[in-house]
């Protein structure tokens, strides 16, 4: 029995043990220094200074607030089981490290020149396969588009979030089917958002009812409907056929302006030379008389 009750002893202790363990590894989000921030999950040096310069928070769900903090991240932080917040009443005393704020330097800054450059809402098969987004890096250089958005904002709104390993070369294009975004074109009329994880829309747009069969295009900033569909490719926009005919009848009254130009320069010139050829004959004649008056003039000399 004595054996028994030791052991029972014996385990609560090691319980009690472990709890107490438990609690000293957690990291309390409204005190914690900055090298026990980053060690909880999503948050790294920057969001983490971030953190300390909006405390004091309520509970995990108050992270948020912090920028690339989404409620899925927040679900993350807290099945890590790293993190808590006690939200104490009494004030905190402000320390330097508390008081500092945020390095400018160290802010993450994205780049921009990141567009929607193509859209079809509206292919000819079924829309639930065929309709695709596509982006543009117009920069010199590779960007990296982990944790950026793209929503759409009319009916079901749907949030498509790059995965960690998008990358974007310079001047690349990605296209994003709708299997994959799983976001609706509504054919009716929808707009676009391209989120930065700092959420801040970089681009957007808006358009109304959609063509079958056309991609909604940028070309030089301006958004055209164009049956010429290039993903993955540079935008073209092809010459309406009612705007080839009227270049080839335009062409056709250029030719025959081009042709009765020459003409009259043809009559012009035929005429000149039907005037001066007498002319011409007249002046050989007399000088050739001239000519032979004067050698009979010397002869008899």
């Amino acid at each position: 029995m004595k054996v028994l009750s030791s052991l029972i002893i014996l385990i609560l202790a090691g319980m009690l043990t472990a709890n107490f363990v438990s609690a000293e590894e957690k990291i309390d989000v409204n005190t914690a220094p900055l090298e026990d921030l980053i060690k909880i999950i999503h948050l790294g040096e920057v969001r983490a200074l971030e953190l300390m310069s909006l405390r004091p928070f309520s509970s995990l769900d108050d992270l948020i607030r912090i920028n690339g903090i989404s409620e899925n991240r927040v679900k993350d932080i807290k099945e890590q089981g790293l993190a808590w917040a006690n939200n104490q009443e009494e004030p905190e005393e402000v320390t330097e490290e508390k008081s500092r704020p945020v390095d400018p330097e160290l802010m993450i800054v994205y780049p921009a020149n990141i567009v929607i450059n193509e859209i079809l809402p509206s292919p000819t098969g079924p829309d639930s396969e065929e309709e695709w987004i596509e982006i543009l890096n117009q920069n010199n250089f590779t960007v990296g588009l982990f944790d950026w958005q793209i929503t759409d904002a009319i009916g079901k709104t749907t949030v498509y979030t790059f995965p960690e390993d998008t990358t974007l070369s310079a001047k690349e294009f990605l296209v994003l089917k709708r299997p994959e975004s799983k976001i609706t074109l509504n054919n009716s009329g929808d707009s676009l958002n391209l989120i930065q994880p700092d959420s801040n829309v970089i681009d957007e747009l808006i358009y109304e009812k959609a063509f079958q069969g056309e991609s909604f295009n940028r070309i030089n900033g301006q958004w055209v409907w164009s049956n010429a569909l290039t993903p993955g490719a540079p935008n073209i926009i092809p010459i309406a056929e009612n705007q080839k005919e009227n270049q080839l009848v335009k062409l056709s009254e250029l030719d025959k302006k081009a042709l009765a130009a020459v003409s009259e320069q043809i009559t012009q010139s035929s005429s000149s030379t039907l005037v001066v050829l007498p002319i011409a004959l007249v002046l050989a004649v007399f000088s050739a008389t001239i000519i032979l008056i004067l050698k009979n003039k010397i002869k008899t000399g």
